[in-house]
């Protein structure tokens, strides 16, 4: 008799712990949720100008501006900087791990999976790039306006380029790269911002496709001869000016981060601090330009509060 109340009383003890046991997994659980929830992992490519991570100007690529000014106004979230290239912060949102990047084109293809804020950033648009000594071999392709039909372009099998791995490109430059697609003269290359311009100064391409910011920013930091100058023409058929979006993984997670970011950029004004930082990344012809096409389409106008 003893026995089996003593058996009884063991069993329930046992039942007792491993029921609190299992209590206590699940708060681990629960917190540890919660905490991955409030934690924002931002993933850095290292693309100037855009984010600079190294050297005297480190931080002031106007996506740094725009990530500092969000983190210093969001204190209940726990953001993380890490530094990944646009391959693996495309991985990581593909499984569906809660990450954000603060500056992307948005495209259908990565709408997929990513959310997408409101804009954030407000850029001159892609331009096609060329060695001024060159000039004159892209003469052909010129409309009235001096704008290059990319196309047309393109479809010159004795013109090289090259179309960047993770690259977001607009309708009118995919439409171009698609239909020019298996051409000997379409190079592929990696993500790596630096090794166009590389390529192109060389004279191992006619010609790219970038941003005036980035054309400003590799003619001084690649130390180029003096006989070497970098020039840029518009695109027929691009807008005057390219948004840029915070992107994070897609699902609730990500629509709740974003929604924030939309908040804080809403309460900005109508020329947040990051766009100061992207006027002072262009050549004085290109601010002056851009400070024209900012008067008449900033999108800022329209959220600020």
């Amino acid at each position: 008799m003893l026995k089996a109340i003593a058996g009884k009383m063991k069993t329930a003890s046992s039942r007792t712990l491993v029921g609190a046991g299992m209590a206590l997994c699940h708060l681990m659980m629960s917190a540890n949720a919660r905490a991955d929830d409030n934690t924002i992992r931002w993933q850095m490519p290292g693309n100037p100008p855009v984010t600079i991570t190294d050297g005297p100007e480190k931080g002031q690529g106007y996506a740094d501006v725009f990530l500092r000014y969000f983190i210093e106004r969001t204190p209940e979230y726990n953001s993380v900087i890490e530094r990944a290239s646009l391959a693996r912060v495309s991985g990581l949102m593909k499984q569906g791990q809660h990450v954000c990047q603060p500056s992307l084109l948005k495209t259908s293809e990565r709408e997929a999976y990513m959310e997408f804020s409101n804009p954030v950033e407000f850029v001159l648009p892609y331009y096609v790039v060329m060695r001024s000594d060159r000039a004159a071999r892209l003469a052909a392709y010129r409309n009235a306006d001096g704008a290059i039909d990319i196309a047309r372009l393109m479809h010159d099998r004795s013109l090289t380029t090259v179309r960047q791995e993770m690259r977001g490109y607009p309708p009118v430059v995919l439409s171009a790269f698609t239909a020019a697609a298996g051409q000997k003269n379409i190079l592929r290359t990696s993500a790596d911002d630096v090794a166009p311009f590389s390529q192109l100064a060389s004279g191992w391409v006619d010609y790219i496709i970038a941003y005036p910011d980035e054309v400003y920013w590799f003619a001084r930091h690649l130390k180029l001869p003096a006989s070497v100058n970098f020039i840029y023409l518009p695109i027929a058929g691009h807008p005057q000016y390219t948004l840029g979006y915070a992107a994070c993984t897609k699902g609730p997670w990500g629509r709740k981060i974003v929604k924030r970011v939309n908040e804080i950029v809403a309460k900005a004004g109508n020329r947040p601090p990051w766009i100061e930082a992207e006027a002072r990344l262009l050549d004085p012809e290109a601010a002056k330009r851009y400070e024209e096409v900012y008067a008449r389409y900033s999108p800022f106008r329209r959220q600020a509060k």
